[in-house]
């Protein structure tokens, strides 16, 4: 697609092949960490290595609570 193409395009046309692309983007995304997860699963295998992938990234829980009040400024 060229530039010229999606300046032809109507304002609707336009937000409907945003919506598009971002959803074709997320979908490359999540297959391409899928066939990551399992070339590694495929990888320890071979060397008899036992792996457990979670779904959770980032700090745990307890680091994104609030801390806590501080009594007497101390």
């Amino acid at each position: 697609m060229t530039q010229d193409a999606v300046r032809a395009l109507s304002d609707s046309e336009l937000v409907n092949v945003i919506a598009w692309a971002q959803a074709e983007q997320k979908a490359r995304a999540e297959k391409h960490k899928q066939d990551t997860i399992a070339k590694i699963r495929e990888l320890a295998r071979s060397i008899e290595v036992g792996i457990r992938i979670e779904g959770s990234r980032g700090r745990p829980a307890k680091a994104n609570a609030e801390p806590k009040a501080v009594k007497n400024g101390r």
